[in-house]
């Protein structure tokens, strides 16, 4: 199969959707579709469904968790993953705490859309849920529809309500139960579930999804979600289901630890998303030397790698703009408005997750003697660490990039360098602090202004990967491992125990088996947060792990690096200018230093995102989480 390539033409036969508040009140949405254009024929109601596959502001792209008013920072900036370099940061509220009076149309806590240019992943899931139940409610109405067809258009639905639902509900909690259409008159003032009542709902729709879909579909419309898909995302489910914070009722925020019974059955369900990839035609984990192409799509209609079980095909329209804005900073840019300098810059709490290999041969964690990164750490601190740590990261003083006349560049995000200096005077980041660091994950050498222009921003593009292969390990490995304490034991009904599972992933990334000694615990949540880096998954992991109290403690809790060039002939004045960007700076020293611009104010009541005040005051059976 050539999966890799695609060429689903999409059937859309019912023109776009008409909508602005998506929100929790929205009980009749005018779409200006009658039910004899939905309910037609099975393509007219495929079409009404797959505008939540076309349309850009419907499924969630996770490098920019809205639309392109908020392009310039993801969800990694409320964790420990990324700074943002920018002084106007629409994640700064989040990070401030101030939740509640934001709580209708503003970065990730908003619920609600403006109809424009904003479209908050929570007004998406509700437009999606919609959609999808529009569907379920009407399937039965369409005329000389065949099984096969039906099963499809179910199947597909029931995997996407539980998608949109559990994108509503890992946020605020429990949720009523969305399984129906309201129309205008009727009354839907319905009490909030618990988390587990809610997750027991979205398993029975995870269930019909994965009796109906196939487990493959042809080359032509690969993308969309299969029986694989359904499972992986089942087995997604009830982990966070089993999570400390997932144990909570509606009244209470206390780290209750992991609900054994749940983390069992997430086990078992990631077994059998295992046992299914490990059969499939086309799906597997890349090996080591793919690594690399996991993120990276050629731009010619390849949308797919063997790694994505469930994706977004759609990317952002202004590609180059996009990339400049998320993890570019200059020359490579060569831009200096609100998209040529603020970017997305990695930390160095999220470099200290990166092990490093000891005199045994053997990966450690840098906190581990056995590492030695003691001896080196302000010398030569990024030496035999992790591969995926050079995949993913770029540090001061590395080539990176060429100019016109094809000499190289090396990042100049060093103390008095080029870059730093440009960042503290840009009119845009001058009341921010740079880390030190760039993501080199989703970017390429090519993606430079001076040596390619906007073509070069055109060799690839980025794909939203929600589900890839590795995350069914490590959700497989942490599963086991709370459900029975040990990372040797196999749980009922698995063939496979935790270390196994996390040893999968480690000996692709070329470090290898888990070494005695290390707590396991540690070490699939620092596995995860290696793996998974800047995916989209790290704010929910350290929030339902109850964590993130602890990570966010103290006045600057977000760390970054001052490397600074030592052994070298330029003047302090040379190296600030642009030619600077040219030089071959090959020893610094290093000290880690407090970001002060990236406040992370994080309470016990942060554990859960606010309902907006609007919607709690219409409904008297909405209750509003604790602490707001």
């Amino acid at each position: 199969m050539r999966r890799h390539k695609l060429n689903w033409i999409w059937i859309i036969l019912l023109g776009l959707f008409v909508g602005s508040c998506e929100d929790y009140l929205d009980r009749s949405p005018d779409d200006g579709l009658s039910e004899d254009d939905v309910y037609k024929d099975y393509s007219s109601l495929l079409g009404f469904m797959d505008r939540i596959f076309q349309n850009d502001d419907i499924l969630i792209f996770t490098h920019g968790i809205n639309s392109y008013s908020n392009t310039y920072v993801t969800v990694g900036n409320l964790s420990d993953e990324y700074a943002s370099v920018r002084d106007n940061d629409p994640s700064k509220f989040v990070n401030a705490g101030n939740w509640l009076e934001n709580a209708g149309t503003r970065f990730e806590i908003g619920s609600k859309s403006d109809g424009k240019n904003f479209k908050s992943a929570i007004s998406r899931a509700y437009t999606g849920l919609r959609i999808v139940n529009r569907v379920i409610s009407g399937v039965d109405q369409v005329k000389s529809i065949t099984d096969d067809q039906r099963r499809k258009l179910l199947g597909q639905a029931h995997f996407l309500r539980a998608y949109f639902y559990f994108e509503i509900i890992k946020r605020y909690g429990g949720m009523p139960i969305f399984d129906q259409l309201w129309g205008a008159s009727d009354d839907f003032d319905f009490p909030r579930k618990t988390y587990q009542e809610s997750n027991a709902w979205m398993q029975t729709d995870l269930d019909k999804a994965i009796e109906y879909l196939p487990i493959s579909w042809p080359d032509e419309e690969h993308g969309r979600p299969d029986r694989v898909s359904a499972m992986a995302l089942k087995a997604m489910t009830q982990l966070y289901a089993a999570s400390p914070l997932m144990q909570n009722d509606l009244n209470s925020i206390e780290n209750k630890g992991y609900g054994k019974e749940m983390a069992a059955e997430a086990a078992r369900s990631a077994q059998k998303a295992i046992n299914a990839i490990e059969s499939h035609e086309y799906y597997r984990l890349m090996n080591h030397d793919e690594y690399r192409s996991i993120q990276l799509m050629p731009n010619s209609n390849q949308f797919a790698q063997p790694e994505y079980l469930w994706f977004l095909r759609w990317h952002h329209g202004n590609w180059s703009a996009f990339v400049r804005a998320q993890w570019l900073t200059q020359p490579y840019d060569n831009k200096t408005g609100a998209e040529g300098t603020p970017y997305n810059a990695p930390t160095q709490n999220a470099v200290d997750m990166y092990e490093r290999k000891g005199a045994d041969g053997k990966y450690y964690p840098i906190t581990d003697p056995r590492s030695g990164y003691d001896a080196v750490k302000t010398t030569n601190p990024y030496s035999d660490r992790d591969p995926r740590f050079t995949n993913n990261i770029l540090v001061p003083g590395e080539q990176w990039g060429k100019n016109l006349q094809g000499v190289p560049y090396y990042l100049t995000t060093y103390s008095g360098g080029y870059s730093e200096n440009f960042i503290s005077t840009n009119q845009f980041t001058r009341g921010s602090q740079q880390t030190g660091y760039m993501c080199k994950k989703f970017i390429w050498p090519e993606a430079s202004v001076p040596l390619f222009g906007e073509a070069g921003f055109q060799l690839y593009r980025l794909v939203a990967v929600y589900i890839r292969v590795s995350q069914v390990y490590l959700d497989m490995a942490e599963a086991s491992y709370e459900a029975t304490g040990d990372p040797d034991a196999v749980v009922t009904g698995c063939t496979m125990s935790a270390r196994q599972a996390l040893n999968k992933i480690r000996v692709r990334a070329g470090i290898g088996e888990l070494p005695d000694g290390v707590d396991f615990r540690e070490a699939y949540r620092r596995e995860r947060g290696v793996e998974l880096m800047f995916e989209g998954h790290r704010w929910y992991d350290i929030r339902r792990w109850m964590i993130a109290e602890e990570l966010f403690k103290g006045e600057y809790p977000i760390m970054g690096v001052k490397a600074t060039p030592i052994n070298h002939s330029y003047t302090a004045d040379q190296l600030k200018v642009e030619k600077a960007c040219t030089y071959k700076l090959t020893d610094f020293t290093y000290e880690y230093v407090p970001v002060r611009t990236a406040v992370r104010t994080f309470n016990k009541r942060n554990y859960w995102y606010p309902l907006p005040m609007d919607e709690v005051a219409a409904l008297d059976n909405l209750q509003q989480n604790p602490g707001w």
